[in-house]
């Protein structure tokens, strides 16, 4: 009996050598929260609001307990959305501008916690997009607009969740859309609904004009020029994918305006009107127009647009969410070598086209 005594107390020693080891191994881990980096960086000065917040950390942070705020002279600013995105960090979106002034990060993680300052002090020429959350983004659809330059900016902009954004299908008239490419027949093609037409849509914040052969019928549709001309004028952001700048231009909407468009079509684009057009460029953002080379690079163009609102820790977010490997340099063109190199074909494009 004394034998099993002893093996127990044994056991009830090791119990609680396992318990302080284990509370002495938390409490250094709650001491060893030091801050690696933040964004704003600490006593740095920025020439507009930020967008996002965040703080990475020597270690994994391992509670929920966390919160973020920011404060300023007159008031409290709420972050939402906090979370992390894996690099030992914790991060948050602000979804209201702040005013020019002095300004604190102040951060909590159990019984932790401290203050990062940082200032904000805009040029005397800045001019900041106006709209209020969500941001509304209204798509124009055509028959022929290609099924990427569509999709691709659409999965982006609905990954940052309808309290950021809301996206809008908008066509001349409210019906089925035929969405293809070149090598695939009209009368096969799939078909997307669009839900307002041109009298009817709604207010925007961002406009998104996609290409495909449909484009080389639409520069002569008045009624989409006159469209686009009106909606510009309204929005914070105009942005085109391919061969979509191609009709802003033939709006007379580009001219002094830095833009891009498809590669292999790029002297048909810049035909249809002037702007500062750049032969090699992902996507160029001038001013409030973004525009980007052909299909795929809509996608980084529509992140570009999230980093603009929202702040590029939100865009590489989304990016890391949907696995796709953000381009995040505009310069960087890998396409341009195949410039032109369609250009000859248009008119036999645009006629087997409209002959289907």
């Amino acid at each position: 009996m004394k034998k099993d005594l002893s093996g127990l107390s044994r056991l009830v020693a090791l119990l609680v050598l396992c318990l302080v080891t284990a509370s002495a191994w938390a409490q250094s881990g709650l001491e060893s929260m030091t801050i690696v980096k933040s964004n704003p960086a600490v006593g740095s000065t920025l020439t507009e609001s930020p967008k996002t917040v965040r703080i990475w950390f020597e270690q994994v942070p391992k509670s929920e307990a966390w919160d973020l705020v920011v404060v300023g002279e007159a008031a409290e600013y709420e972050v939402n959305y906090i979370h992390t995105m894996g690099e030992n960090d914790l991060m948050g979106m602000l979804r209201e501008s702040l005013p020019d002034g002095e300004y604190k990060l102040r951060w909590k993680w159990d019984s932790q916690g401290g203050e990062l300052p940082f200032s904000i002090q805009r040029p005397a020429d800045f001019v900041e997009d106006k709209w209020t959350p969500p941001l509304d983004i209204g798509i124009v659809l055509y028959d022929g607009a290609e099924p990427l330059d569509v999709f691709g900016p659409l999965e982006m902009w609905m990954n940052a969740g309808p309290e950021n954004i809301r996206v809008h299908l908008i066509a001349e008239e409210k019906r089925p859309i035929v969405l293809t490419t070149t090598s695939y027949p009209k009368d096969q093609a799939p078909l997307l609904l669009a839900q307002y037409s041109f009298e009817d849509a709604p207010e925007l914040d961002v406009l998104m004009v996609p290409g495909g052969i449909g484009t080389l019928v639409e520069v002569d549709n008045p009624k989409m020029i006159e469209y686009l001309k009106q909606a510009v004028g309204e929005v914070a952001v105009a942005t085109s994918v391919c061969t979509g700048s191609a009709l802003y231009a033939k709006a007379g909407l580009l001219k002094g305006v830095k833009a891009t468009g498809n590669k292999v079509f790029f002297d048909y684009i810049t035909s249809q009107g002037e702007a500062d057009w750049q032969l090699e460029a992902r996507w160029v953002e001038s001013g409030r127009f973004f525009t980007s080379s052909g299909v795929s690079a809509g996608i980084d163009m529509s992140l570009a647009v999230i980093a603009r609102f929202f702040g590029v820790d939100a865009a590489r977010m989304i990016a890391a969410s949907t696995e796709y490997e953000w381009n995040e340099n505009p310069d960087r063109d890998p396409f341009v070598r195949y410039a032109n190199s369609a250009t000859e074909y248009v008119d036999m494009m645009r006629d087997q086209f409209l002959a289907q």
